[in-house]
């Protein structure tokens, strides 16, 4: 395909070689395996969304708990390196615990750093208790409204569809703007310039290109707008104290 797009044989071979001929081959040998890959991944994401409305807490809490872990345990490891729990070498040797590179002065920094955040996201976390808990029972509200109103999945579905029409109607609309305009070829390169950006073509263009971008911003507001109404529809729809 790139030999008999480009007559030159040193364009050609750029595009035939390296990284991106690399990825195209990629792709085409294993499309399968993304297309199964991506379908994986949007059918986790729903699972998700349900599992929300009985684990909203368990995930958040989770979630939060396991950064704080996460903070002391690379700390303790710098610490570790630095030489601070020697006692413990053997079991932390066995175990396979990494060595970091670098001087034991900067272990010990990056140790105590480490365990600072953990501690202050902790103090947080004890801060932030109530919002935290007002946090959970909205996830598990939106896990309820999803369950009780599943076409609700639909919406950024049919966004999705309609960007895709719309950019690649409009893509073929800039092309032919673009193509439309004058353009004069250049010595010692390979591809030609728009001979004047003021070129009635190229003002339609950037007219066009404004108008696109407007248009992508407004479904993907109505999305929002939608999503969000149906959700607050469905809330006051309940009695009090429901």
């Amino acid at each position: 395909m790139f030999n008999t797009l480009f007559t030159s044989s040193t364009v050609a071979s750029a595009f035939s070689q390296g990284d991106l001929a690399n990825f195209i081959t990629d792709t085409t040998n294993n499309w399968q395996y993304l297309l199964a890959a991506l379908g994986w991944g949007v059918l986790i994401s729903f699972v998700f969304m349900f599992c929300l409305r009985c684990l909203a807490g368990c995930i958040v809490w989770c979630s939060i708990f396991g950064l704080i872990f996460f903070f002391i345990g690379l700390g303790l490891l710098f610490l570790y390196n630095a030489g601070y729990l020697g006692a413990a070498s053997g079991v932390a040797t066995y175990v396979g615990v990494p060595s970091f590179s670098g001087t034991s002065a900067n272990n010990a920094v990056y140790g105590w750093i480490c365990i600072g955040l953990g501690c202050f996201f902790f103090l947080v976390t004890l801060c932030c208790c109530s919002r935290l808990r007002l946090a959970v029972a909205v996830c598990k509200s939106a896990g309820q409204f999803v369950a009780s109103v599943c076409t609700s999945v639909l919406v950024p579905i049919l966004q999705a569809i309609f960007a895709i029409i719309m950019w690649g109607g409009s893509l073929v609309v800039m092309v032919f703007l673009v193509s439309s305009a004058g353009f004069t070829a250049n010595s010692g390169t390979y591809f030609s310039s728009i001979a004047s950006y003021d070129d009635p073509n190229m003002i339609r263009f950037y007219v066009y290109v404004f108008f696109t971008l407007w248009t992508s911003a407004f479904i993907g507001a109505m999305t929002i707008f939608i999503i969000a109404s149906a959700c607050t529809m469905w809330y006051y729809s309940h009695g009090p104290d429901s």
